[in-house]
């Protein structure tokens, strides 16, 4: 049945059970957003996923590492002793800053999870050049040449050294499968001792 109030060309022709389909088309600035996202998603595509686009995850990472070199300047001038080292390898918020830094850094040689490449597995206890905590930063300074390590003093801060130290003692801390144990077995690294009230 038909309303006889509607006129007839808005009525499509198909009936199912006795009802006609009025034909109700999409406001005309729907469906201009909906073409324009079609399009707009090529170039998107294109310069975010296949091309040069930061990602989100990209973005997030800058945003750390800028908020890492805010708190470097209120760490001030570190010193590398075993109870400095010791006293960062429980910070979250420096070892984040220092993950980043290791991964843009380090982890050619040695993988970004530490557990090795062409330089040693970081994740054992097992350690080539290093007998305490301080012998990490000696060897982040002043590099291995030898063996191909690039020595880190003036291109990073002593305090961006101090805390990447402490960043690579804590990696032992979570042992993970990768290049075999190279060097001498050192005891794991004691926790800190508890300040005093």
């Amino acid at each position: 049945m038909t309303d006889p109030a509607l006129p007839d060309d808005r009525l499509l022709d198909h009936e199912y059970d006795g009802i006609r389909e009025f034909d109700n088309p999409l406001p005309g600035w729907w469906v201009w957003i909906f073409v324009g996202s079609i399009l707009i998603c090529f170039p998107y595509v294109m310069w975010y996923h296949l091309g040069e686009g930061s990602s989100v995850h990209d973005a997030y990472e800058a945003e750390l590492a800028a908020y890492a070199e805010q708190l470097m300047a209120t760490y001030g001038e570190l010193t590398a002793d075993d109870a400095t080292i010791r006293s960062y390898m429980d910070d979250d918020i420096a070892m984040s800053g220092m993950a980043r830094l290791f991964r843009s850094k380090c982890a050619q040689c040695h993988m970004a999870d530490g557990s090795g490449n062409i330089g040693p597995n970081l994740t054992d206890d097992a350690w080539l050049h290093v007998t305490e905590l301080a012998d990490i930063a000696q060897v982040v300074r002043a590099g291995v040449p030898d063996k191909g390590m690039t020595a880190w003093e003036g291109r990073l801060s002593e305090t961006q050294i101090v805390l990447v130290s402490a960043y690579v003692a804590q990696l032992s801390r979570n042992p993970i499968g990768g290049k075999p144990p190279q060097g001498d077995v050192v005891d794991p690294w004691p926790p800190p001792p508890p300040e005093q009230p």
